[in-house]
């Protein structure tokens, strides 16, 4: 989930991080040329070995080398949102709002319900005029690179594992300057574009790394808490800004020249640009910390099968599958979108030889407005990810955002901990196994409408995806029919609106034939209709006819709960 920055002002606290506890050995030193006594004097040194990882990857799995036992990705991303710039602003690690005991209780809440890792971003304090900026000049801020050693330290003592991910390049530093060298106006305008295709870009990128892990191991950071390092949270270009915008003329970037009239090299000069770019930092990053383990997040492609994930926005990963530095790969794909899940991994250009993990899923609200099937539709969604090859799963996020956000998702944490006790360990012990039944009888069930769009069916109402629709064509009056196939106690109906614009609506529900309820009021796009019989109402067929609405009839989902 790519989110926008908004820029603010960080106020780092002068406070630094805990110690580490290093090693310590007692050693015995002899006279020194200015010493008047002939008794040996005993000083202590500080000795630090860097730590391997934990986690390693054998035979396309992820082992614990403790044990040599598999280590299954399971957790949440972890962000701490906060007002900025009349937006808001992920601050996880910012060293004026990190929070060492919120976060080691949030932690041990994971912890005892058996998730064992933790996703969160670096690079959280764009903007902020100290916060990731070293103040004395380029550079990272020495209390930035504290905080995140304190980090680390708490997810180490949980027992959590730590995927780190980088948004962007901060702001501060100079990292950006680097970036910049080589752009050329109607070429190269800066940002994504310019990143992954220009020499200066793929040197930021390797300086920005480079200064980040030096600074760890400078200060002694348990590396042996981390997973990974994600090169980026999700990689893409702009299509409709040079070079992709053009369609005539040969570009020149750092992997070769391209004929931007040809569709084949114009893939291939974003292949070749970013496979440099992730070869480049995971060289880099190996050279600071030679057992780690490096990947990178996508959102799904937009090909073979068509979709509108990612709007405008490039994507290519197949051939990263294939062939690139990553040694495993981060893929997001949320319940809910216009394509299946196995679609979907056929975009991403699935299957791979390397692990492959569900780095972002999450339910959003406004296509699951209730969370009890939220957790249903997520646990159904984490087994299509099994049957795809997906072998770790971060869910998208711990706790509820503190601000408005238009993309929200039901967090773990929301109503007492519904989903974080639904998708743990202890209640699901396989990820791979749905525990929760799913109530709705009109899930996949035969249906018939008075008329339908050709590419909105009336089966797409009961396909258990709020992202499709059933749509009629049509002004009111209109129907649609659910048979259930026989008969069966229904305890509720539920009617997901599909509706723009907004207004008053009539709606009678019928069951068998007899009309036993009548939704009236005011409704608009992704409201939830329900209706409770007193009680449950035994019958084989539903029918909801609409006879009122400023909207062409459409319905995005109609459940029908058994009691």
């Amino acid at each position: 989930m790519v989110f926008a920055m908004a820029l603010a002002a960080c106020s780092p606290s002068s406070e630094t991080s805990t110690t580490l506890q290093p090693e310590t050995t007692t050693a015995t030193a002899g006279t020194t040329a200015s010493s008047t006594t002939s008794s040996p004097e005993t000083t202590t040194t500080t000795v630090w070995t860097q730590p391997d990882h934990v986690i390693a990857i054998d035979g396309g799995e992820f082992v614990d080398t403790r044990t040599g036992e598999s280590f299954i990705v399971r957790g949440a991303n972890y962000l701490t949102r906060v007002p900025a710039g009349g937006g808001y602003q992920d601050r996880t690690l910012s060293p004026a709002v990190f929070d060492p005991d919120a976060t080691s209780a949030d932690f041990a809440a994971l912890a005892e319900r058996g998730y064992t890792t933790i996703r969160v971003f670096l690079d959280t304090c764009n903007g902020g005029t100290s916060c990731v900026g070293n103040p004395n000049g380029d550079g990272l801020n020495p209390l930035y690179l504290d905080t995140i050693v304190e980090f680390m330290e708490l997810a180490r003592d949980h027992g959590l594992f730590i995927l780190f991910t980088s948004n962007d390049l901060p702001d501060q530093g100079g990292y950006w300057r680097i970036s910049d060298e080589d752009n050329v106006e109607g070429v190269f305008p800066g940002y994504r574009n310019s990143h992954y295709l220009t020499a200066s870009g793929e040197r930021a990128a390797v300086t920005y790394w480079r200064d980040l892990l030096s600074g760890l191991v400078e200060r002694r950071a348990p590396l042996d808490a981390v997973l990974a390092w994600s090169i980026l949270n999700e990689q893409w270009m702009f299509t409709t800004e040079p070079p992709l915008s053009l369609d005539g003329g040969e570009v020149a970037t750092k992997t070769g020249t391209y004929d931007m009239a040809d569709p084949a090299e114009k893939r291939q000069m974003v292949v070749d640009g970013t496979r440099s770019y992730f070869a480049s930092v995971a060289e880099e990053i190996k050279r600071h910390d030679p057992t780690a383990l490096v990947t990178s997040g996508f959102f799904a492609p937009q090909f073979p099968n068509p979709t509108d994930i990612g709007g405008s926005w490039y994507v290519d990963t197949a051939p990263l599958v294939a062939d690139s530095a990553l040694d495993f790969f981060d893929f997001h794909a949320y319940p809910g979108e216009n394509i299946p899940f196995d679609q979907i991994a056929e975009n991403f250009g699935l299957p791979s030889g390397k692990p492959v993990i569900l780095g972002e899923y999450g339910a959003f609200i406004d296509r699951y407005p209730d969370i009890g099937g939220a957790a249903i539709a997520t646990q159904a969604w984490v087994e299509k990810s099994c049957a795809a090859g997906f072998v770790g799963w971060l869910y998208w996020e711990y706790a509820p955002a503190s601000l408005s956000v238009g993309d929200a998702t039901w967090a773990l944490t929301a109503e007492n901990g519904l989903l974080l006790d639904a998708l743990s360990a202890v209640e699901q012990s396989d990820p791979c196994v749905p525990t929760l039944v799913d109530p709705n009888l009109a899930l996949g069930a035969e249906v018939t409408a008075s008329r339908a769009l050709a590419d909105e069916p009336a089966s797409a109402a009961v396909d258990g995806n709020p992202a499709t629709q059933w749509g009629s064509g049509a002004e009111p009056r209109q129907w649609i029919e659910v048979d259930l196939g026989t008969d069966a106690e229904i305890g509720s109906i539920e009617l997901l609106v599909a509706q723009f614009p907004e207004g008053t609506t009539v709606h009678v529900v019928s069951i068998d034939g007899v009309d036993v309820h009548t939704f009236d009021g005011v409704t608009a796009e992704s409201d939830l209709l329900v209706w409770s019989p007193a009680t449950p109402i035994v019958g084989s067929t539903v029918r909801i006819t609409t006879v009122a609405s400023p909207s062409w009839v459409s319905w995005k989902e109609v459940r029908i709960l058994q009691s």
